[in-house]
């Protein structure tokens, strides 16, 4: 009866690791792929009041936190914040407006090129001549 215990885990171990690796190998063929070298961008703000401010970038950063991180350190006004979990950075502020999903519903939104973000800041590759927008939006 013992014999079969350890055997059993052992299969159930052998499993596990396989079952690990597949995934391991589909995320690394799915993940967004990212483009090395100089990168002109344009990051664009829409606040609650539809205002809109445009910050052109020109950037190394593979990822867009990496630009974000640029642009809000060389004094163009951009500035941003938020909470680093396991998912990534939820992003709450934005050049100093608080979007607040449990208060009211509101949340920044990512767009890319004017099409919903698939992807979170700290994933978002960065793409020579993109627009990334980030949108104060309430959640209907």
């Amino acid at each position: 009866m013992k014999k079969n215990n350890k055997k059993g885990l052992i299969i159930g171990a052998i499993v596990l690791v396989a079952l690990i690796a597949v995934f391991a190998v589909v995320y690394g063929l799915n993940k967004p792929s990212t483009t090395a070298g100089a990168k002109s961008i344009v990051i664009e703000v829409k606040g609650s009041t539809g205002e809109i401010s445009d910050y052109e970038l020109n950037t190394d950063a593979e990822y867009l936190r990496g630009a974000m991180d640029e642009l809000a350190a060389n004094g163009s006004g951009f500035s941003y914040s938020g909470t680093d979990s396991d998912y990534g950075l939820m992003v709450e502020y934005v050049n100093d407006e608080r979007a607040d999903y449990t208060e009211d519903g509101a949340y920044w939104a990512l767009y890319v090129n004017g099409e919903y973000g698939q992807y979170g800041a700290d994933a978002q590759p960065v793409a020579d001549g993109d627009t990334y927008t980030w949108a104060y939006e309430s959640a209907q």
